[in-house]
């Protein structure tokens, strides 16, 4: 009898973990974004009489991102995730250096189509299962390259291109607290960094990263 309601019980428990190896969820997040850049090219500069062009930049923005995120768990503690999320750039400024002429430059992305786009896949871990714990998250994103609206003639028509490659692996990394709202839905929030780790071979220094604080309200089934 007793051999019976052991496996009984641990049967109820699979069962019970079972309906919870799949859960979906939408998150919003804010992002600040920071690049610090030089370059050095082989262009005359008749202002300074340089045979070269020094250029140096340090920029400073305000994004925001929506996605949907499915998640897979092997265990109670361990996960991994994919899914879609787009970033929608808000405001920004330029802070740069041309053989020594500094200028700034303030700008705001009202193009509704300035979106772009992350494949994201992350291994997620929570160190307990009780209703509020630590949450872990390391993996990386495939950055697609998006299409931006500038006005290359200054008559406010807008004109769209493409910059740097199609896809781009940046890592991620995320620590931040699980609650268990019910049996099936849970809320998450995690500050994260992304830091880009491409190379940029015609820089004489190129630093990309992101601060983030993703909220997630996430469906377990």
């Amino acid at each position: 009898m007793k051999t019976l309601t052991c496996l009984l019980l641990i049967a109820s428990v699979n069962t019970a973990f079972g309906q919870h190896k799949f859960a979906l969820s939408i998150q919003l997040a804010p992002i600040c974004t920071h690049t610090n850049l030089k370059a050095i090219f082989p262009f005359a500069d008749p202002a300074t009489q340089s045979p070269n062009t020094e250029f140096s930049a340090v920029s400073n923005g305000l994004s925001y991102l929506v996605g949907v995120t499915a998640r897979y768990a092997f265990s109670p503690k361990l996960s991994v995730g994919t899914g879609i999320w787009a970033t929608h750039s808000a405001t920004g400024k330029t802070n740069y250096v041309q053989n020594g002429f500094a200028s700034s430059i303030r700008y705001k992305y009202n193009h509704p189509f300035t979106n772009l786009y992350k494949i994201p896949l992350i291994i997620n871990y929570q160190s307990s299962t009780k209703r509020l714990s630590p949450y872990f998250s390391a993996g990386a994103t495939f950055d697609l390259r998006g299409t931006s609206y500038v006005d290359l003639s200054g008559n406010g028509e807008l004109i769209p291109i493409k910059v740097g490659k199609a896809v781009v692996i940046t890592p991620l990394l995320g620590v931040g607290m699980t609650y268990n709202l019910s049996d099936h839905i849970s809320l998450i929030v995690q500050p994260t960094i992304q830091y880009n780790i491409d190379s940029h071979p015609s820089y004489s220094y190129y630093h990309y990263y992101q601060l983030s604080l993703q909220n997630q309200l996430m469906y377990k089934f």
